[in-house]
């Protein structure tokens, strides 16, 4: 694919630059012309990117390098100078501000040149560092603000009609009510902090038409209480019911009748399957507000934690943490929801299942904390209907 657009030009430009200078950084140090110069033409180049925005993102998920929300992997033959840069010194993300200095740009590009285990460091204007799920403060507004949203989402099937709706809009318009999810996310937040079981909460089986919106309010409901149950703070857990609620939206896109079919599937119509992380990602990039832990689960929640899995990256990697816990959660619901609510599946073939792919599809520490949710005193889950 070639740069198309002036802007896309500017933003290839800028990437290259970028590499291109932590090369000269490498090789002969930040005091010597040759990289003063490199830093004057990168202040240039993102000056002349931020005259139109007051920032602009380089995020990395995965194998894929995304500039303001928009794949660069393709677009940019610099992209997979940075992408190894970046994941050298272990960055997924680098936002540059309205007013960077050359000395931060040179400081900056100083630590991308290390090769020693030193933290990248943020600077006033240039903000670097990973995707993490613990280290956001804890903060939000009061979920249900009002009377009328708090009945509104007060039984199960209220919120799982309201996800089939988001569901109906994004698939038929391409854009995602993100609004209303992420008041479910947290009106679950708070009938978890009331009401501690998990599985009090899921949805039942409700058939196929209504299974994507069923899955989502489960997932969304188990990743939050492992995470809860983890320790991790609360603003993140409810980034991880967006994810769990959006991670696959990708097969709001599919045809029906692949999806009708998805367990036989072959030829160009499996890769259609295969590819629904990139192609939900894609849709989700255009709607913009979503955390990025949302975007992450939603491309790699079917990468295995042994590195295999889809969709298929030029070489193994492990997913991230978030995509892992989600992974966890998925294969948990659609099992004990849909199978074992269909009485094709028990709760004890359930957690054989998934203990018997722990290490290779499912990260084994996620499935300890699902054990130890499981083994709560609680009454013993059943399917639920």
């Amino acid at each position: 694919m070639t740069v198309r657009t002036d802007w896309e030009v500017q933003v290839d430009q800028a990437i290259g630059e970028i590499a291109a200078s932590v090369t000269t950084f490498g090789l002969y140090g930040s005091s010597h012309p040759r990289a003063i110069q490199s830093v004057q033409r990168l202040v240039s180049k993102l000056n002349s990117l931020l005259e139109s925005e007051p920032e602009i993102a380089f995020v990395l998920l995965g194998e894929e390098l995304f500039v303001q929300g928009r794949p660069f992997t393709r677009v940019s033959r610099h992209s997979p100078s940075l992408i190894r840069r970046f994941r050298r010194r272990e960055i997924e993300h680098a936002t540059f501000q309205f007013g960077i200095t050359d000395g931060e740009i040179r400081s900056f590009l100083d630590d991308l040149a290390r090769t020693d285990d030193s933290p990248m460091r943020s600077r006033s204007h240039i903000q670097v560092g990973r995707i993490d799920l613990s280290e956001r403060e804890l903060g939000g507004a009061d979920d249900d603000a009002g009377g009328k949203e708090r009945h509104k989402l007060a039984t199960v099937r209220d919120r799982v009609t309201l996800i089939q709706e988001c569901f109906t809009d994004f698939a038929r318009t391409g854009s995602l009510p993100v609004g209303e999810l992420v008041r479910v996310a947290r009106a679950l937040w708070k009938r978890l902090t009331e009401q501690p079981d998990p599985f009090g909460l899921f949805a039942p089986w409700e058939g196929d038409e209504r299974w994507p919106a069923v899955n989502a309010h489960n997932v969304a409901v188990l990743a939050m209480s492992l995470a809860k149950l983890s320790g991790v703070a609360a603003a993140i857990c409810q980034d991880l019911g967006m994810a769990g609620l959006v991670h696959d939206v990708g097969k709001l896109f599919l045809p029906a009748e692949v999806m009708a079919r998805e367990a036989e599937l072959t030829g160009d119509e499996l890769e259609l399957m295969l590819d629904h992380p990139r192609v939900g990602l894609a849709a989700l990039l255009k709607s913009g507000q979503l955390p990025q832990l949302a975007l992450v689960v939603t491309l790699e929640h079917h990468l295995n934690y042994n590195g295999t899995g889809y969709p298929r990256f030029g070489r193994p990697r492990r997913p991230h943490p978030a995509a892992r816990l989600a992974a966890v959660a998925d294969l948990f619901v659609v099992l004990f929801t849909a199978r074992g609510g269909r009485g094709l599946l028990t709760r004890e073939g359930t957690i054989g299942w998934l203990e018997e792919h722990k290490g290779s599809v499912l990260d084994p520490n996620w499935v300890g904390a699902l054990r130890d949710l499981l083994d709560q005193d609680q009454p013993s889950p059943q399917p639920p209907g």
